[in-house]
């Protein structure tokens, strides 16, 4: 071991620690280390090489005026002081960059993108110059890692710029020319970004889809009595067992959309969309998050077919009532709740199937509440019994009784 090093790395720490950078020398608590606590087998008599070493590293370092320390009779150095008043020659011995100047270099990265016109980016940049105003270490891990922070900024910037369906794959072999590294390397970081940063509702592990950015193709799935028209030709839904799946990229192809059924039903779920068989509906499963896309389709169906009544089938969670507010705000369809309501909720928590609330369910709860007027009776009751239920469970119940 380089003892040099990790004993003068180790006061640094302390000393970045006690942020001492924002202090005057006089005014900083001694900065030192105890040299058995760090070192235990530096008190063992039979290990003499390591006794020696630690010895010499402690001694070249008092003589360079980088630390303070002082012998007791046997030879022993029992606590190490760092010499403040010399941290910038403690920083070139181990060949670090103090925190101000990485803080330097941090801003400067951030402000190549202070001025883009995105909202989302505009937020997460000024929140972390904020931060690294004061000396703190960026979120989500970045610390002060500027290379690593502007990849992530770059990609943030064009995953927001995404303006149609594109493939993880893709977009991670036009960014780093390799297909894989934004997986590796930036995926998991990038969604919780995202995550904290966008204010609609979306689950974590959808938030790409939201900007335009998958896995792989996703599909929307339609069954029930309908007539979809292509340019070039014409399916009856109603024909095919189990309807049909079509790919995003050829929602805005369609020419026609005509509903014989009496309702259209959205649904979250697709063991629901599955499980459901009522004659006179048409149900969808959106496969994700309802994107640009996707409210494309489900606008033109509302349009050309103003005489059906819209349903939305979600979880009785406090996300399936925001996941329906967004639906209806994106679409500017009039969808109503369906089966999730008070007495649908009683009907699983008396069967006993349901989850219990988590702290960020019973959080959302509070913060939305304002917005979630119209479900006060079914949040009331999920707080009271501490209970949500998942839109799988009708054929869970089903299967009991």
């Amino acid at each position: 071991m380089d003892y040099i090093k990790d004993i003068l790395n180790r006061l640094i720490d302390m000393y970045e620690r006690r942020e001492g950078f924002k202090k005057e020398p006089s005014s900083l608590r001694v900065i030192q280390a105890d040299i058995k606590k760090i070192y235990p087998e530096y008190a063992d008599r039979y290990n003499h090489n390591v006794y020696k070493d630690i010895n010499t590293a402690i001694e070249k370092l008092i003589n360079e005026n980088l630390i303070e320390s002082k012998a007791d009779e046997t030879g022993k150095y029992e606590k190490v002081k760092l010499n403040v008043e010399n941290i910038s020659e403690c920083y070139k011995r181990v060949k670090r960059i103090d925190i101000p100047k990485q803080c330097e270099k941090i801003k400067d990265v951030l402000d190549l993108f202070k001025d883009k016109n995105m909202p989302v980016l505009c937020g997460i940049v000024s929140d972390w110059s904020n931060l690294v105003s004061n000396y703190k270490k960026l979120p989500y891990d970045i610390k002060y890692d500027k290379e690593r922070l502007f990849n992530i900024l770059k990609i943030l910037e064009a995953i927001l710029e995404l303006g149609r369906e594109s493939y993880i794959r893709n977009f991670s072999t036009a960014m780093f020319k390799d297909s894989k590294r934004f997986q590796r390397e930036f995926k998991s970081t990038v969604e919780s970004i995202l995550f904290d940063y966008t204010d609609e509702v979306v689950e974590k592990d959808k938030i790409l889809e939201y900007y335009n950015l998958y896995e792989n193709t996703t599909y929307v799935y339609i069954k029930g009595d309908i007539v979809i028209k292509f340019e070039d030709s014409v399916i009856h839904v109603r024909e095919i067992n189990g309807g049909i799946a079509l790919s995003n990229s050829s929602l805005e192809k369609i020419v026609e959309i005509k509903v014989i059924a009496k309702s259209v039903i959205t649904v979250e779920n697709l063991t629901t969309y599955h499980d459901e068989d009522e004659k006179d509906s048409v149900y969808i499963y959106l496969g994700g998050y309802h994107n640009r896309s996707k409210q494309v389709i489900l606008k033109k169906i509302y349009d050309e077919n103003k005489h059906c009544e819209y349903l939305h089938e979600g979880d009785i969670d406090v996300y399936g009532f925001l996941i329906l507010e967004n639906l209806r705000e994106k679409t500017e369809i009039p969808f109503k709740p369906l089966n999730m309501g008070v007495d649908t909720l009683k009907r699983f928590y008396d069967a006993k199937i349901y989850k219990e609330l988590t702290a960020s369910d019973i959080n959302m709860i509070e913060k939305k509440k304002g917005k979630l007027g119209e479900y006060r009776q079914v949040l009331e009751f999920m707080l009271l019994h501490n209970c949500k239920v998942e839109q799988e469970s009708i054929r869970a119940v089903e299967i009991l009784n």
